[in-house]
């Protein structure tokens, strides 16, 4: 029998490509005789970097950064066919680099992620795509970009580095030096929400939270991207506001879209294609996959659903591994059946501690129930 390990990463805790792994291993133990396709996946965020590296045949190229606090972090970007760079937003300057009790949303920033992109350009690369989950910052990307060569001037005349809590002092941008130096350059950017910049559903009010930020700084950080965004259209002529997906990574999406004329990607489709998901799915008869949480919010285009909507399609069974199932009691989904790898959530500390361990004796226990019920 044929089935298809293609899981997405237990945040935090077990990256995909362990993920897979350890999948494989304890569904062979118990079913040896069967033909399992290991394709770890991604969407934006954790490991998008690593995995597109996988499938492309990347190398790594180290580069010294610094991380969202403005922190020296070394991080780096892969290069594939001498002239793309593929960077992921979360391992350069990712929240999860960030303890939940340092994080701070009003000094955050994305220029770390600037670095490396100026690096990859320096080098040769002449496409840069760039998965912009997992971060940490509400700044536009005005902090990547400025490392880039924009110059966002205050009432003093001053450029200033900006971060999530300054923008409102910024009065204009000099865009004639970042014009410059990404001249002849193709930016992607892959992203897996389609939340636009501003309001209830923008950037600071659905992301901002788990960034550090309370009711006072997510007003903050909304009226700061607004302004970004105003002052966006008067240097660019365009205008993100309401964009689709403007929103992601607070905001770096819209800035990217502006300044660099970045072309958006969804991600899950993105890595998924690269992977030849589709290719492998003749003849199989079970998927699994799998998310470190899923909710309500993961049926609007998240990775294990578009692996289920795949399978549906081709009426292929998919089965769903979750650190935490918070899926409401009576919403429809695409999965054939949930499994709660841990089966008493008590919090993430058990969960980062005991995650592989229950990971792989979920899936023996699986495979033996699916031995049991196709030997009867």
């Amino acid at each position: 029998m044929k089935i298809v390990i293609a899981p997405n990463a237990f945040k935090g805790c077990i990256s995909s490509i362990e993920a897979a792994n350890i999948i494989q291993e304890a569904w062979l133990n118990n079913r040896p005789n069967d033909e399992v396709i290991n394709l770890p996946l991604a969407d934006g965020g954790d490991d998008f970097d690593h995995v597109i590296a996988l499938y492309k045949n990347g190398t790594w190229n180290e580069v010294a950064t610094v991380n969202a606090l403005n922190q020296p972090h070394t991080s780096g970007y892969y290069k594939v066919n001498n002239a793309t760079a593929v960077i992921g937003m979360a391992s350069v300057c990712g929240l999860a680099d960030i303890n939940e009790g340092k994080r701070n949303a009003l000094e955050a920033s994305s220029r770390g992620l600037g670095i490396v992109m100026m690096q990859a350009i320096n080098d040769g690369c002449k496409e840069i795509i760039i998965g912009l989950g997992g971060s940490a910052s509400t700044d536009f990307g005005l902090g990547a970009l400025a490392e880039l060569g924009l110059l966002c001037i205050n009432d003093d005349g001053t450029p200033i580095q900006p971060n999530g809590g300054n923008l409102s002092s910024i009065r204009t941008f000099d865009i004639q030096e970042l014009l410059n130096k990404i001249e002849g350059i193709s930016f992607y950017i892959a992203v897996d929400v389609e939340n636009g910049l501003l309001g209830k559903n923008g950037a600071a009010h659905v992301f901002g939270p788990q960034k550090g930020a309370n009711a006072e700084t997510i007003k903050i950080l909304d009226d700061n991207l607004s302004h970004a965004a105003d002052l966006t259209q008067i240097a660019t002529s365009i205008e993100v506001h309401d964009a689709i997906g403007s929103g992601a990574a607070g905001g770096t999406a819209g800035g990217f879209m502006a300044f660099l004329n970045a072309t958006i990607l969804k991600g899950s489709e993105f890595v998924m294609d690269c992977s030849g998901f589709e290719d492998q799915l003749s003849d199989t008869k079970l998927i699994i996959t799998s998310e470190g949480t899923i909710d309500d919010q993961s049926l609007y285009g998240k990775l294990p659903y578009q692996v289920a909507i795949k399978g549906n399609e081709l009426k292929i069974p998919v089965l769903a591994l979750v650190g935490n199932n918070k899926l409401s009691t009576n919403i429809e989904h695409p999965f054939y059946s949930i499994f709660n790898i841990n089966q008493k959530f008590r919090g993430f500390d058990d969960m980062l501690s005991l995650g592989k361990e229950n990971l792989y004796k979920t899936v023996e226990e699986i495979a033996k129930i699916f031995s049991l019920k196709h030997d009867m």
